[in-house]
């Protein structure tokens, strides 16, 4: 089978096979002879016939998370909010409320969602289970901003973050201190006596909690310090609005509220489950791959500079490139970073695509996938790229230089020219990035 082809059908079908509606069905386990339900292992159980359900769903993958939800709980639900970046889902999905949003920078439908969650939460009766669906892209698709700054400024905050090169973790630790949602802050919102459980699939390095989303229902031991810290460093406090910078300052004298700390959720019965991650995927394509490659998985995930990891990897298939272990199949997963300079199109797995052209080019027998799990990569409609030993090449053959396109950040139209775009269309599910590397 041609490579690309190959790439192409395994992370399909290995992210069907880690979908968000087989991941839920895992740990939701109801027992309607008995009116019970078990969470997982069993950890949690409730009786479901005295006790109302209520289900608040955020994130890129909300939507499939919610229906595996209702086709397992179907009468038991008392209420339900769904929050999404899915536009095109939003009627047929069956809850009490969806609402569309923005992602990956927000704007006044962010803040219309984060407005609805608090009062859906405000809402809950005592005594009721709350099952909380969170997944990547939380952090734009839910925001309710500290009062003195605005959606608008939000907006600015975020793109200059995503821009900075800083990791997912630094810029979440800003976000957490702009927000009365972020950082645990949303339980402040529940009655006591109310049951908590999170179902998350994670999309960052570690399965981080406090990171995912930016934590909305995790204690945070993060400071307001720590976020000056971070916008520091990137050489943004002199950029950032003057409402953020206020607000920050405030947080660092004590005069605005941290965020929840660790210890202080005052919440009787709280459970959080990851449910579904980058290494499971993995996993999942390695075992689908064996019968036709030898594989291998990165040890760890990766986050540095979009070169130093295009660098790392093409270090890995030098050492394979003349071992008895081929056909191989090269498993990575992480997010780099990319610090934006250039007025070009593209997003980090386009660039970290090309990045890898150029340091596998004349390699007749390797080809490279890279692409976001959730089929949107960056503000493009394309998942990444798929490359190989041949394109730079190709390229140059049409007066393309691709360092030029590097330089302007313009990875979509370099990979737009030479027909190497990945374009899956939204998956549903965010598992962080993947780079498949076949060598035949």
């Amino acid at each position: 089978m041609d490579p690309k082809k190959s790439l192409k059908n395994l992370f399909e079908e290995s992210l069907d096979r880690c979908s968000p509606h087989r991941s839920v069905a895992e740990y939701i386990k109801p027992d309607k002879k008995t009116g019970s339900l078990r969470i997982g292992d069993g950890e949690q159980q409730f009786d479901i016939t005295s006790r109302p359900i209520y289900v608040f769903a955020v994130g890129k993958a909300s939507i499939p998370m919610f229906e595996a939800t209702d086709q397992l709980l179907g009468d038991y639900l008392a209420g339900s909010l769904v929050v999404t970046s899915d536009k095109e889902r939003t009627e047929s999905c069956q809850a009490d409320e969806v609402i569309a949003s923005a992602h990956p920078v927000p704007d006044e439908r962010s803040l219309k969602a984060g407005q609805k969650a608090k009062q859906f939460l405000e809402g809950l009766p005592t005594e009721s289970i709350l099952l909380t669906l969170i997944s990547g892209g939380s952090s734009s698709l839910l925001c309710l901003p500290a009062e003195e700054i605005s959606i608008d400024d939000l907006n600015h905050t975020f793109e200059l973050l995503n821009n900075s090169g800083a990791t997912i973790r630094e810029i979440n630790t800003v976000r957490k201190h702009c927000s009365q949602l972020k950082g645990g802050q949303m339980l402040s919102f529940l009655k006591t006596n109310i049951s908590i459980i999170d179902l998350v699939i994670s999309d960052v390095p570690d399965d981080d909690l406090s990171i995912i989303g930016s934590g909305p229902t995790t204690p945070d031991s993060s400071t307001f310090q720590d976020a000056y810290h971070v916008l520091l460093e990137y050489d943004l406090w002199d950029h950032i609005p003057k409402s953020v910078h206020t607000h920050i300052e405030k947080g660092i004298t004590g005069e605005a509220p941290e965020t929840t700390k660790p210890g202080e959720d005052s919440m009787g019965l709280h459970r959080s489950h990851i449910i579904s991650s980058a290494r499971k995927l993995a996993n999942v394509i390695s075992d689908l791959a064996k019968k036709n490659y030898n594989t291998y998985i990165a040890d760890g995930v990766y986050n540095e500079d979009v070169e130093d990891v295009a660098t790392q990897i093409a270090k890995q298939i030098g050492k394979f490139l003349t071992q008895d272990s081929i056909p191989l199949l090269l498993i990575f997963y992480g997010e780099s970073t990319v610090s934006v300079t250039g007025s070009g199109k593209g997003g980090r797995n386009q660039e970290l695509a090309l990045r890898g052209a150029i340091k596998i080019a004349g390699q007749k027998n390797t080809t490279w996938l890279s692409a976001g799990t959730d089929g949107i990569d960056g503000p493009t409609d394309a998942a990444g790229a798929i490359v190989d030993g041949q394109t730079i090449s190709k390229a140059k053959e049409k007066g393309l230089d691709p360092n030029k396109y590097l330089k302007n950040n313009d990875s979509y139209h370099f990979h737009e020219k030479v027909g190497t775009l990945f374009k899956t269309g939204p998956t549903g599910n965010n598992l962080m990035d993947l780079v498949l590397v076949l060598i035949k």
